[in-house]
């Protein structure tokens, strides 16, 4: 009886532990969150992503063929994102700006 009482328990926690994660947009870009997206696929657009002159390079450009819009979308909308001071309107641009790259 205690052993089945603590798979219960033990199946509620992963269970809210996953709403959890997809609520804060993990799923969305695989296995890894949209902050730890930021910070190791698009940290090269850093600059573009708050400033429309500042110029888009292939660094930036070249993980958009890999990631998906939601993904791109949460990473967008994740804490560190908003926390570096990086503009969302701006970022929004960048895919476009990366087509005058190629």
């Amino acid at each position: 009886m205690m052993l089945k009482k603590l798979f219960c328990l033990v199946l509620v926690m992963a269970i809210v532990a996953r709403a959890r994660a997809e609520a804060d947009g993990h799923g969305v870009c695989g296995k890894y969150s949209p902050d730890r997206m930021l910070t190791h696929v698009l940290r090269h657009c850093a600059k573009p992503a708050k400033d429309l002159k500042a110029p888009v390079t292939p660094k930036c450009c070249d993980p958009f063929s890999k990631i998906s819009e939601k993904c791109f979308n949460a990473i967008i909308n994740s804490d560190t994102w908003k926390h570096s001071g990086i503009n969302p309107k701006i970022a929004l641009t960048i895919p476009k700006r990366c087509h005058y790259h190629h």
